[in-house]
C-alpha cells in the first residue's frame, strides 16, 4: 500500500512538473501571438490609411496641375474647350479637402497641415479664378501681366512643400508601426525557440524524474 502511494505521489509530481513547462510556453505563445495579431492588423489599418492619405494628397496635386494645364491652354488660345478639365478639377477640390480633414482627424500635425494647405489652395484657386477671368474679359496680354508676377508660382511652390511635409509625416508613422510589428516577430522567433526548448525540458524531466525516483538509496518500498 505505500508503495502504491507513494508511486501515485511520483506519478502526480511527475505530471506536474512535466507539463509545467510546456504550459508556460503555451501560454506565453498565445499571448505574444495574440500581441501579433492585433499589432498585424493595426498596421494593415495604418498602411491603408496611409496610402489613402498619401493617395489624396497626391491627387489634390495631379488636380492642381489640371487647373494649370487649363488655365494656360485658355490664357493661350482663349478657347473655352480648354476651360474642361479646369472646370471638373476645380469641382473636386472641396470633396477631397473634406475628406482628407476626416483622415487626418486623428494626427494634429497633419490637421494643421491641412488647414495651411487647404489655405494655399483656396488662394491658388482665386490666382487661376481671377487670370481666366481677367483674359475673358480683357485679352491675353491682361492675363499675362498677372501671371507674370509669379505669385502663382510663389503659391504653387509652398503648397508643394505642405504636401511633402506631410508625406513625410505620413511616413514616418508608418515606419514606427511597422518597427513595432518587426519586433514583435522577434518576440514571437524567441517564443517558439522557448516553447521548443521548454517543450524538450519538460519531455526530459518526465524520462528522467522516474529514474532518480528508482535509484534513491534511501526510497522507501
Amino acid at each position: 500500500m505505500r508503495f502504491r502511494s507513494n508511486f501515485r505521489r511520483l506519478f502526480t509530481w511527475l505530471t506536474v512538473l512535466s507539463m509545467l513547462p510546456v504550459t508556460i510556453a503555451v501560454l506565453c505563445s498565445g499571448y505574444v501571438t495574440y500581441r501579433y495579431n492585433v499589432a498585424l492588423e493595426q498596421t494593415h489599418e495604418l498602411v491603408h490609411h496611409s496610402l489613402e492619405v498619401s493617395d489624396l494628397i497626391s491627387n489634390l496635386m495631379l488636380d492642381l496641375q489640371d487647373l494649370e494645364t487649363g488655365q494656360r491652354g485658355y490664357l493661350i488660345t482663349g478657347e473655352d474647350s480648354y476651360l474642361a478639365p479646369f472646370e471638373a478639377a476645380h469641382s473636386r477640390f472641396s470633396n477631397d479637402l473634406e475628406r482628407l480633414r476626416d483622415l487626418v482627424s486623428d494626427n494634429q500635425q497633419l490637421i494643421e497641415e491641412t488647414e495651411h494647405i487647404t489655405g494655399l489652395i483656396h488662394e491658388k484657386l482665386d490666382e487661376l479664378d481671377s487670370t481666366v477671368e481677367v483674359r475673358r474679359e480683357q485679352g491675353f496680354e491682361a492675363a499675362r501681366e498677372i501671371v507674370a508676377n509669379n505669385v502663382g508660382k510663389e503659391t504653387m511652390d509652398a503648397i508643394r512643400d505642405v504636401v511633402a511635409n506631410m508625406h513625410s509625416q505620413v511616413d514616418s508613422r508608418l515606419s514606427e508601426n511597422t518597427a513595432q510589428l518587426r519586433r514583435l516577430e522577434n518576440e514571437v522567433i524567441l517564443i517558439v525557440g522557448i516553447t521548443i526548448a521548454l517543450s524538450l525540458f519538460g519531455r526530459l524531466t518526465a524520462l528522467l524524474l522516474p529514474i532518480w525516483w528508482r535509484s534513491r538509496p534511501n526510497r522507501r518500498v
